[in-house]
């Protein structure tokens, strides 16, 4: 469920790089193409959140006891939205070291960190729906969530075009697109959440932290999503050790000629 759903976002960035590739300059591509492991890092941490409110939920469900689901439910929409804005700022504010440190081009950094920055602005959807999608897969449906974030794809392919084909934003407006998808799914998890009328209902008025149902959610999510962050990070060091590699053999075979 959770690697279809990785996926699945994932091709949000790669349908960003196909559109720019076709409809924008070599350079807005090169942008975009850059910034792929840095999303599937963000992407990966707050997933893993995401499993580790599956968890918990799912022991609250079997438990039987109402209080505990409920609590455990609006304690951890509170966390996922805040991890959101956490990684969200991560993004935002150190987008231009982290792209210097996987060695990203001097004339490119420029507009991948532009595209970071306004993908950052998504996160704390992300983090939203994320939760959404552990709360459901816990109820046993696991094809909603899915289906939103299908739905949302769609929406982000869409846009992508109308920002880049009709409005020329290039890098700024797959980005932007990515952000409004990822709203969009957002905001139909929690419609449905909103609706329900079963112990997976969320009431707004009742969103806070519960101290004990969060250590446990945050106990289990954390390592989940930083799990998922060092499968990004271990690539990250190999293209790295390549590129330095590749150069190395380029600047070697320069010489003897």
């Amino acid at each position: 469920m959770y690697k279809r759903q990785q996926l699945l976002e994932v091709i949000f960035n790669l349908s960003d790089v196909a559109v720019v590739g076709r409809f924008a300059d070599y350079k807005a591509l090169g942008a975009v193409g850059s910034t792929t492991l840095l999303v599937t890092l963000f992407v990966g941490f707050l997933i893993g959140m995401g499993s580790g409110v599956n968890v918990r939920v799912a022991h609250a469900l079997g438990s039987g006891d109402r209080q505990v689901t409920e609590n455990t439910i609006h304690s951890a929409l509170l966390l996922c939205a805040l991890m959101g804005l956490l990684v969200g700022a991560v993004c935002f504010f150190l987008s231009g070291g982290m792209l210097k440190l996987l060695n990203a081009k001097d004339d490119l950094i420029g507009q991948a960190s532009l595209y970071l920055k306004i993908y950052a602005v998504g996160l704390p959807a992300m983090g939203v729906y994320n939760f959404g999608n552990g709360v459901l897969s816990a109820r046993g449906d696991t094809k909603r969530p899915l289906y939103y974030l299908a739905a949302a794809g769609v929406l982000n392919v869409i846009l992508n075009l109308f920002f880049v084909i009709v409005l020329h934003m290039a890098t700024a407006g797959v980005a932007t697109a990515t952000a409004i998808a990822q709203y969009a799914s957002a905001a139909l998890i929690m419609t449905h959440l909103l609706r329900r009328r079963d112990e997976c209902h969320v009431s707004l008025k009742k969103v806070r932290l519960h101290k004990d149902t969060s250590i446990a959610i945050l106990m289990i999510g954390v390592p989940a999503g930083i799990q998922n962050a060092i499968f990004a990070i271990d690539v990250m060091i190999h293209e790295n050790r390549y590129r330095r590699n590749s150069a190395g053999m380029v600047w070697t075979q320069a010489k003897i000629v």
